[in-house]
């Protein structure tokens, strides 16, 4: 079989404001080295898939970027969605377009804000998932080995004592449940049971396996796949992509789909993961001086302890301060106390209902 990639790069970044913006989003930005993290996503699936199986769904107006940053993929493999609809109907889109040049094929869908060490164990995962989902018409998913209790992330229950040997010689498990983000108290247990991983929405099946899925559990889709297929590569297509996301709902394909399957497959990582969706977590992901602090731009520090401070423009100053996420862009700046970075989300929301869009 054939396998072909999706990079999933619409969404804002909204937990990582006042860097992320609607205009120039996470995944466009080079937050970490001189790649940005879109253009390392096609870095590491591009080992496994040829340019021009790669397509991209984000949004229109970021069509463009998403072309320039990475000059390889055909421009007609970059799908703009009018707005954003989560991914189920990002993936049903360039599943239709897919499958117009063939049905015999492996899809792979992934994140474009992911920044992800051990490659190599990460691309021998995915080619095992590619396996898996070949042979035992699955739904796959790599899931992430937790390593501390995060709220903010959605889970995955798995049976870790899985006994199909043709399913484990791949590295594979029967996923048990899918579960929402927990409170603390469940984190931290879900983390002590070792049930359980964390949900890294990269997922891998056959074509003709979540084209039928998303006909049964995704509304308007068996209306509008047979015209996405017939105009892909055309001058229509982007027309019946406008028609098609007027009509159907907002939703994940974990609720769409991955649910309501009893055919769910995960492979635990072996790589080292992050979603880099909150400032907490770039402090993590930071080099930390002697006195725990994470500096980016011109930061004057005295007595201050583990900080992080992002200084775009102007110079920024903190005295016998401890614990903060400091960030300051040319219009903005944030003050948030770590650990709580997850609520800057809360920020943009306000920010949307006061008509601020000139911040957002």
């Amino acid at each position: 079989m054939k396998v072909f990639a999706l990079i999933m790069a619409g969404g804002i970044g909204s937990r990582i404001w006042p860097k992320s913006r609607e205009a120039t989003p996470k995944q466009f930005q080079n937050i970490f080295g001189s790649r940005t993290l879109y253009q390392r996503a096609y870095d590491r699936i591009s080992k496994i898939v040829p340019p021009q199986n790669i397509f991209v769904v984000t949004n229109q107006i970021h069509c463009s970027v998403a072309a320039e940053q990475i000059t390889e993929i055909p421009k007609r493999n970059i799908i703009g969605e009018p707005v954003g609809r989560s991914t189920a109907p990002c993936i049903a889109a360039a599943a239709s377009a897919i499958s117009s040049i063939t049905d015999n094929a492996v899809m792979v869908v992934l994140p474009s804000d992911h920044l992800i060490s051990q490659e190599e164990n990460y691309i021998n995962q995915m080619k095992e998932a590619i396996r898996l989902a070949e042979k035992h018409r699955a739904l796959v998913t790599i899931g992430i080995r937790p390593t501390y209790p995060e709220t903010g992330y959605g889970y995955i229950q798995f049976n870790k004592n899985e006994e199909n040997s043709d399913i484990t010689v791949h590295g594979g498990h029967r996923v048990i449940a899918f579960k929402e983000k927990p409170d603390s108290a469940t984190a931290v247990k879900f983390l002590e049971s070792g049930d359980y991983l964390w949900n890294s929405g990269m997922f891998i099946w056959r074509i003709d396996v979540i084209l039928e899925e998303l006909k049964k559990n995704l509304e308007h889709f068996s209306d509008f796949d047979p015209q996405m297929k017939e105009s892909y590569g055309q001058a229509s297509f982007a027309a019946v992509v406008n028609d098609f996301y007027s009509r159907v709902k907002s939703i994940s394909i974990d609720y769409a789909v991955m649910e309501k399957s009893d055919n769910v497959l995960t492979i635990p990582s072996n790589f080292s993961w992050s979603d880099v969706g909150s400032w907490d977590e770039i402090y993590r992901l930071s080099d930390v001086d002697s006195s725990g602090n994470a500096f980016k731009g011109n930061v004057v520090s005295v007595r201050s302890r583990n900080n992080l401070v992002w200084a775009d423009d102007k110079v920024v100053t903190i005295v016998e301060a401890e614990d903060l996420v400091v960030v300051e862009t040319k219009d903005s700046i944030l003050i948030c106390k770590k650990g709580k970075s997850q609520s800057v989300k809360d920020v943009v929301d306000i920010l949307r209902k006061q008509g601020r869009q000139d911040l957002l």
